[in-house]
This record gives structure tokens, C-alpha cells and sequence, in this order.
């Protein structure tokens, strides 16, 4: 049985858990064959059975059992664009037939759009906090709560919890954070050199 790489069966766990890298490593071992939800559920139920599946698992606990947890984390990967799948209704009960496959192979190109993503949310941040002051109240400090400008002045810089004036705050600290984590994104290589599968 063929095992998913140590990247991608990470990018699964982060995005479905325990249940998608399990569903992964069906799609990866069906790839000649057409897979249906339902026989992924089935193969997993027998590695459960065989001892092959390296989870804590309950025998009681049958949620990893249902057919509706597959398909969820099938839509998880769907939506991730990590697999794929066709439809056919079947033509005694007229329900449809859902039939996966994996896009492992576009990993590399979803990891930097996502990498892409949170550069360029680090960027608005760090423009926003360098084009805004803001304001605090050391009184409700631990409510985290900060004003930009616009807001403190509408308050007449009091705090609407306590009264007490709002004082400036010092934001240069996060600006050069937000500025590492900018370099430290664009200087990290995310790219896969070997078989992701």
C-alpha cells in the first residue's frame, strides 16, 4: 500500500484532521481504479479491522465509520482542491454516484497561494498599523482593546469602559515584527523537489 509523502499527509491533517489523511492515502491507493465515497469507507473500515490504522481509536466511537464524515472530508479536500471528483446518476434508484480521485500533485501550487495569501494579508496589517496612531487604555489593558485615531477622537479619547483617558501606543514593536515575518515569508522556500506521493 502506497504511503503519503510526510508534506502532504501534514497539509491533510492541518486542513481535515486524522479522517482526511486516512481518505488521502484511499485516494492515493485508487488512482487506476474508480473509488466512490462509499468504498472509501469500507477500505478504511477495514484498516481499522486489520490493526493497519496507527490511531487511537475506540471501537465504540464509530464517527470515523460514518459514510457522511467521508464525504465531509471529501468536500474539505474538494474545496481545497485536493481531489476531484464525477457524478453519475445511477439508473435503477436515480441517485447520484459520486466517483474521487486525488490532485496531490497540485500541492506545490496551493502551498504558494497560500503562502501568497498570507503575505499579502501581513502587508495590509503592516500598512494599516504604519498609516494609523492608536490609542490604549491602561486601565482596561487587559481587554486588549485599541482605538486608532478616528475612533479616540469621537471618544474624546476616554475610554467607553471606565472613563479613564486613552493614552498612545507605541506600535513600532509590531510594525518590525509584521516587517520580519513579511522577509522571513518571501525568503521561505516552499517549493517540492522530490514526489509528493
Amino acid at each position: 500500500m502506497k504511503e503519503l509523502n510526510p508534506l502532504l499527509r501534514s497539509f491533510l491533517f492541518i486542513i481535515g484532521g486524522e479522517i482526511a489523511t486516512e481518505v488521502g492515502i484511499q485516494l492515493l491507493n485508487s488512482e487506476n481504479e474508480d473509488i466512490t465515497d462509499e468504498d472509501i469507507t469500507e477500505n478504511i473500515k477495514e484498516r481499522i479491522k486489520s490493526g493497519e490504522y496507527k490511531i487511537d481509536f475506540d471501537p465504540d466511537d464509530t464517527v470515523i465509520l460514518k459514510l457522511n464524515t467521508v464525504r465531509k472530508t471529501l468536500y474539505i479536500l474538494y474545496s481545497a482542491k485536493l481531489a476531484q471528483f464525477r457524478r453519475i446518476r445511477d439508473k435503477s434508484t436515480g441517485w447520484f454516484i459520486y466517483y474521487w480521485w486525488h490532485e496531490f500533485d497540485l500541492l506545490e501550487e496551493i502551498i504558494m497561494e497560500k503562502k501568497r495569501l498570507v503575505e499579502r494579508k501581513l502587508r495590509e496589517r503592516l500598512e494599516f498599523e504604519e498609516n494609523n496612531y492608536f490609542f490604549i487604555c491602561k486601565k482596561c489593558q487587559d481587554s486588549n482593546i485599541k482605538y486608532n485615531f478616528d475612533t479616540a477622537f469621537e471618544l474624546n479619547f476616554r475610554c467607553p469602559n471606565c472613563g479613564d483617558p486613552l493614552e498612545a501606543q507605541d506600535n513600532q514593536n509590531f510594525i518590525q515584527f509584521l516587517k520580519e515575518k513579511i522577509v522571513s515569508i518571501e525568503n521561505a522556500d516552499l517549493s517540492i523537489d522530490s514526489e509528493i506521493i
